[in-house]
């Protein structure tokens, strides 16, 4: 690549980067969903239904519209009008549409915040502090992933599992489980079971637990805020989960130890992970950019403690079976299911 091609690529990333920062503020502020209805807006419109200021929204919408997200009635009308598409719904107002892509908006702004101190953080070789649960909370990029496919087509698909996650008293280990969607998905499909959810983060459990009561499940799942490598002890499950997730942790092989041991016999161990190629190549796949991405501001920093296995978001199968077998784990299987973001692994004790 030239100079002039790498610097019409920053050039066109910049306006994609600012479109990022302009779909965050539509959401944090709600115009989004003001607009869902497909009826037309004036910048008053929307301003009065999202209590907010005329002035602003009248620079957002016109934003919007030049970059064609939303539509303009009349281009030379005074005050113009417009209008989010319905086809545009799905992907910016629908919190349970698989499209919806307003949480990498959050995410963005959320660690965007922490570049100076990442910068301090790569300098000294140490994890940056951790990342303020406010003012928006955790994004929940994979609430409409895990409500409609999880628990409804994924495990079923595995069919001695799903039988076994059928008997009445079975149970369920979801390790790292953030805001409590996968939990709940797993409580709403397999309802004979019962499901613990433990995270780090104690905001975020609070928030899971509040997921499980307005989901109607809280009488069956329950969450604990702790370490991965610390759970288990005296439990056993039937199937225990690990979510997008064994790579941000410091010490996978103590997680996945802890993992086996609280097995029950013939339980199942589900490692659900970033779909990486086999081996490093150049110039890499549109989603192994995003994960390098991801990985330089969040995944890598945020498991930089001392003694740390400093995985990073890109977990090739290879680091995984490592881990795997220094776990005690005599195989790991890549089962048959296809998305073209996340991998399946079992692991077989």
């Amino acid at each position: 690549m030239n100079s002039d091609a790498l610097a019409e690529r920053l050039f066109q990333d910049t306006i994609g980067a600012l479109e990022m920062y302009a779909v965050y503020l539509g959401d944090q502020l709600g115009y989004y969903r003001v607009m869902a209805s497909s009826d037309w807006f004036t910048a008053d419109d929307l301003a009065e239904r999202s209590g907010t200021a005329s002035r602003y929204c009248e620079e957002w919408l016109s934003h919007q519209a030049v970059r064609e997200i939303v539509e303009v009635q009349d281009v030379r009308a005074q005050p113009r009008r417009y209008r989010l598409p319905a086809e545009h719904v799905p992907v910016l107002a629908d919190p349970d549409s698989l499209l919806n892509s307003t949480g990498n908006a959050l995410n963005l702004a959320r660690f965007g915040r922490r570049l100076p101190e990442l910068v301090e953080a790569y300098r000294a070789g140490n994890a940056p502090p951790a990342m303020p649960w406010g003012p928006e909370g955790r994004a929940e990029a994979n609430r409409a992933v895990f409500l409609n496919l999880l628990g409804k087509q994924w495990l079923p698909s595995i069919p001695e599992l799903d039988q076994r996650l059928r008997v009445p008293g079975a149970r369920i280990a979801d390790i790292a489980c953030g805001t409590g969607w996968s939990s709940v998905a797993m409580a709403q499909a397999y309802r004979e079971a019962s499901v613990d959810g433990i995270d780090l983060d104690g905001d975020a459990i609070e928030e899971a637990k509040r997921h499980a009561r307005d989901s109607g499940v809280a009488d069956r799942v329950r969450f604990v805020a702790g370490d991965a490598a610390g759970f288990g002890a005296g439990q056993r499950y039937d199937l225990v989960t690990i979510i997008e997730a064994l790579h941000d942790m410091a010490q996978p092989v103590a997680a996945l130890r802890a993992v086996r041991e609280a097995l029950a016999d013939s339980g199942s161990v589900l490692v659900i992970d970033t779909r990486t190629e086999d081996e490093f190549t150049v110039p890499g796949t549109a989603y192994e950019q995003l994960e390098f991405g991801w990985s330089l501001l969040a995944c890598l920093p945020d498991a930089m403690e001392p003694g740390s296995a400093a995985t990073g978001m890109v977990m090739r199968p290879s680091t995984l079976r490592r881990y795997a077998a220094e776990a005690g784990f005599t195989e790991v299987r890549v089962l048959p299911i296809d998305t073209p973001y996340w991998r399946f692994y079992e692991l077989v004790a």
